[in-house]
């Protein structure tokens, strides 16, 4: 039987004109088995774990190995969504109009400074800006949880709602 999953993900950006912070969806997955917490919640948790991971090395156009800072704080997503799909989850992009039933859904938001410019962040902030809430059905409910990835590993690790 499958437990299927809609992933959520979500900006947190300055709106310039009311001047308040603002949630902006900018992805939609679905998972069709393996949603239940102590599968999906914890693969997004490792993710973003291994993201905060990611090695400061780039390799530019001559093929040459140059040290640079990696993590900023305007891309959490792109880290996160490699690490994710390096995981070996079977996911599917799918439009905001086109979103299916699920058991489960997953709103991971991360901050995204839309103004100034570009700073290095390390890890520990990486994994700070970034909050994850997992709702039994759709969002509209209360959050079964909500925290960060350290959080999220030992709650879903206790989690078993599909037994």
């Amino acid at each position: 039987m499958s437990t299927p999953s809609v992933t959520i993900l979500k900006n947190l950006v300055l709106n310039w004109e009311t001047d308040q912070m603002e949630e902006e969806t900018i992805a939609t997955f679905y998972r069709h088995y393996d949603g239940y917490p102590s599968c999906h919640a914890v693969d997004i948790a490792n993710s973003l774990i291994v993201a905060s991971r990611t090695k400061p090395e780039h390799i530019d156009f001559s093929g040459a190995s140059v040290e640079r800072d990696i993590l900023n704080n305007r891309n959490w997503c792109q880290h996160f969504l490699k690490a994710m799909c390096m995981a070996d989850a079977d996911i599917e992009f799918i439009g905001e109009d086109n979103v299916p039933s699920a058991s489960y859904t997953y709103v991971v938001t991360g901050a995204y400074d839309n103004f100034g410019g570009k700073v290095s962040i390390g890890a520990e902030e990486y994994l700070s800006r970034i909050n994850i809430k997992v709702y039994e059905g759709d969002e509209n409910g209360n959050p079964m949880f909500e925290g960060g990835a350290a959080e999220c590993l030992a709650w879903a690790d206790g989690y078993c709602g599909h037994c």
